[in-house]
């Protein structure tokens, strides 16, 4: 980790060189391109100022002097020596402008630019390049001869500076050493702080690895890592809460087949004594086949979570009466509950409809009504309720049983909750509500719980019907 941190420093490191040096390139040029045209700006001013010199106060054909300065000898030749050292060596054209606003000259340098009619006017210098891509001003003038008055023009011409890749060279070698030593010692320095860093963490994961759950990565110091370090905290935090409540899902399972399992073990012994009365025979028959049901059911319980974790788990969809439905299950707990003491009462009217699985709906109600019973003690109610709500189906199974705490309220559809379950009888895996929320979910509804320690709990089940 540490070799690639080191290597893309030095990456960014060189590609922000090379960035530096193009736009160094682009920058020196743009700046000279610049100073060449403020440098023909200022000869083509003084040009100006010339050819007033030489033309003021002489007749209207002083004019055409000015234009043939390159053919004649006079005097006037004599003062554009002037103007060729002001020009410092640029190429210059003289023109003039005609009532129609085009330029007239036979300088060269006209010739090689486009000036569009009213392009240029008296006190504005105006820039452009060439065909060839020189660097050109036209300086306009007015110049007043005699009665006449005429627009005329001076344009300097300069070939682009360039600047060289080779002069940007020794600067540029000097300026990636000092950023590849700065770019190295900066991975260095960094690389070693975020491996040191990094170790806790690393040191935190692999004892949570090797069973520690309790294992936490201390504050590391950076906001970064700081969060990365509460999302590990976080996790181990709940494996270890899932390892304790896997742990005690195992225990309580064990209770659940070591009862049954004992009960069927003693009296197998009874039986090969061969003592037995019949009236003590039947009581052993109907004990075996209590304990063995409670076994089977344990075992197809187990089965259901485990099919309903898998892929292939389907559904059989068709239109169920939801209110009938229910009624009839509970009615199936009606001699149960008048064993235990506890009073049920239902309120499901007929005719609320719903496409599901009939069978998966009457586990899950059938599911609800054992774990309702199951936690409710004598003389205690349960009271089951179908109701229909803005495209939802609900069924409530309200008892008024021992509750559940706070605490654990947020874990009661959680499998590995059974062994932390507290029931007032002993019958069932505890294993419903689990089957419940596998089961709901499948369906694409919803289940959520709410209870007071000792007064009871109520579990809604929600279930969507499609939007058409």
């Amino acid at each position: 980790m540490r070799r690639r941190l080191f290597w893309t420093i030095a990456g960014v490191a060189a590609a922000t060189g090379l960035l530096v040096l193009a736009a160094s390139i682009f920058t020196s040029q743009r700046a000279a391109i610049g100073a060449t045209y403020r440098e023909l700006e200022v000869s083509a001013n003084e040009a100006v100022s010339v050819i007033h010199d030489v033309t003021e106060g002489r007749r209207p054909t002083a004019i055409l002097d000015v234009i043939r300065l390159f053919d004649t000898d006079d005097e006037v030749n004599t003062l554009f020596a002037r103007i060729r050292r002001t020009a410092g060596g640029s190429e210059i054209g003289v023109g003039v402008v005609s009532a129609d606003g085009l330029v007239q000259s036979d300088a060269a340098v006209f010739r090689r630019i486009s000036l569009e009619p009213g392009t240029v006017f008296a006190g504005h210098t105006y820039r452009t390049k060439s065909e060839s891509g020189e660097l050109v001003v036209v300086t306009p003038t007015n110049l007043t001869l005699g009665t006449l008055d005429v627009t005329l023009l001076v344009a300097l011409a300069r070939p682009a500076p360039i600047v060289s890749l080779g002069d940007q060279v020794p600067g540029l070698l000097v300026a990636m050493a000092g950023i590849a030593l700065l770019a190295g010692v900066g991975a260095r320095l960094l690389s070693s702080q975020l491996a040191n860093r990094l170790g806790l963490l690393a040191e935190a994961s692999r004892r949570v690895a090797a069973g520690d759950m309790k294992a936490r990565v201390p504050d590391i110091g950076d906001p970064d890592l700081d969060q990365v370090a509460a999302a590990f905290n976080e996790m181990a935090a709940e494996l270890e809460a899932t390892r304790d409540r896997e742990r005690e899902f195992i225990l309580g399972v064990g209770h659940d087949l070591r009862t049954p399992l004992t009960t069927i073990g003693g009296y197998a012994e009874a039986l090969e004594a061969g003592r037995l009365s019949d009236e003590e025979l039947a009581r052993i028959g109907d004990v075996l086949g209590v304990q063995s049901r409670q076994l089977g059911r344990l075992i197809d319980d187990l089965s259901t979570l485990a099919r309903l974790e898998q892929a292939e788990f389907s559904l059989r969809s068709e239109r169920v009466d939801v209110g009938a439905h229910v009624s009839e299950v509970v009615d199936g707990f009606e001699r149960r509950a008048t064993e235990l003491g506890v009073r049920v009462s239902v309120d499901a009217p007929t005719g609320i409809f719903l496409e599901t699985d009939p069978d998966r709906l009457g586990q899950i109600a059938q599911n609800l009504m054992e774990n309702a019973l199951r936690h409710t003690p004598e003389a205690g109610s349960v009271i089951v309720t179908v109701g229909d709500e803005d495209d939802q189906v609900v069924i409530t199974v309200a008892d008024t049983g021992v509750g559940i705490t706070e605490e654990d309220l947020p874990h009661v559809f959680d499998r590995h909750f059974v062994g932390r379950k507290r029931s007032v009888h002993e019958e069932g895996t505890g294993l419903g509500l689990s089957i419940v929320k596998g089961l709901v979910d499948r369906m694409n509804g919803s289940v959520d719980a709410s209870s007071r320690p000792g007064k009871g709990t109520a579990i809604t089940v929600r279930l969507s019907r499609p939007r058409s």
